[in-house]
């Protein structure tokens, strides 16, 4: 079963296209790490990170790096999500 982190940035201005480009990059070789952009909203970006064991609602540390460095581009909102059994 799979847990799921979620990172939400709402960018300021037309930044989301690099950021999400930026990210990309860094994530590349993460294979439980997809990248969104929302249709139709162009200044919003999220980040799903899929772990296979409980963080107990924490963090991970990939997804706490990732967390702080979109601040720097907007407002960002990190959730963790449990899978139901």
């Amino acid at each position: 079963m799979q847990n799921l982190e979620i990172i939400h940035l709402r960018s300021v201005g037309s930044l989301a296209e690099r950021v999400c480009d930026e990210i990309r990059a860094a994530v590349d070789q993460v294979k439980n790490v997809t990248v969104y952009r929302r249709d139709g909203l162009e200044t919003d970006v999220c980040i799903h990170i899929r772990h296979s064991s409980e963080l107990n609602g924490e963090p991970s540390q990939l997804g706490h790096q990732l967390a702080a460095a979109l601040k720097n581009y907007g407002l960002v909102e990190q959730t963790y999500w449990k899978a139901l059994a």
